[in-house]
């Protein structure tokens, strides 16, 4: 599809830098997750077999050049099983916590101009089904297109929870005339500011309560409820977690991951 470059990259932007500070192509993580090591833009992993057709794709010479002493390894844990290349990763990790030297490593083959192309090349993917979805939302809703917003919301969406899970524009129409005159975005904050506990994403939810009351500009409003209908299949316990996450982009900023995003120098 025809997608903006700066649309593109307000999405590389924003989806990887919920998780990643910096360059996003050279996020690396360790087993925090169960998947063994977690790397680039989109956290592409070896327990999910994500990882190793990249790594794969730019070849051994790149790999055992820019890991100079994990190379080998690297190249094996991405050529076998998934049960072998997760005991290969493991064994560069203290616990969880990539040690420093293989880290190192891995950020330099992520950020290896070969790898860069090949993660381009996966994120255009996700981007085109993406600008896809956008795109029917809104024909669908309003006759009209994508707008970089519901495009960056989307890409969001696709990458982290796959797809709608039901909801559609009849959905939506209903759940903000329900929720008429006493005004939805009341409803929405009402939710997040009544999240219990004291783990940074209940907290980011309270501080969203506040942030986001009185949303009334259409697109964001209409896109802050459809980030809390989402969410609402998801399990209880990450409900709130995915509502911080879709509502920031909805409105442009917001509390993720005890931080605060603002992507108004994206045009969000």
């Amino acid at each position: 599809m025809n997608l903006p470059q700066d649309w593109f990259d307000a999405a590389v932007a924003i989806t990887p830098g919920f998780e990643v500070q910096g360059d996003p192509y050279l996020g690396v993580s360790g087993d925090f997750d169960g998947m063994g090591i977690s790397c680039g833009a989109l956290q592409w992993n070896i327990g999910k077999k994500s990882l190793q057709p990249m790594v794969q794709a730019v070849g051994e010479t790149v790999v055992r050049s820019t890991m100079p002493t994990f190379g080998a390894d690297m190249w094996s844990a991405c050529g076998g099983s998934i049960a072998e290349g997760l005991a290969i990763v493991r064994s560069w990790q203290n616990g969880t916590t990539l040690r420093p030297k293989p880290k190192a490593e891995l950020r330099a083959l992520m950020g290896s101009p070969a790898m860069r192309q090949e993660q381009n090349r996966r994120i255009g993917k996700v981007a085109d089904r993406a600008l896809k979805a956008a795109n029917t939302w809104a024909a669908d809703s309003s006759g009209g297109t994508a707008t970089k917003r519901s495009f960056c919301w989307f890409f969001d969406l696709t990458t982290q929870n796959g797809g709608l899970n039901g909801l559609t524009p009849a959905v939506l129409k209903a759940f903000m005339q329900d929720h008429t005159p006493d005004r939805v975005d009341d409803f929405i904050c009402d939710f997040l500011a009544t999240r219990p506990g004291n783990s940074g994403h209940a907290a980011d939810a309270r501080k969203n309560a506040t942030l986001w009351r009185g949303t009334t500009q259409n697109e964001k409003l209409e896109l802050l409820c459809m980030s809390f209908l989402r969410s609402q299949s998801s399990l209880p316990k990450w409900r709130h977690v995915v509502l911080n996450r879709k509502g920031a982009i909805a409105v442009g900023k917001g509390w993720v991951n005890s931080g605060l995003k603002d992507f108004s120098s994206y045009g969000l």
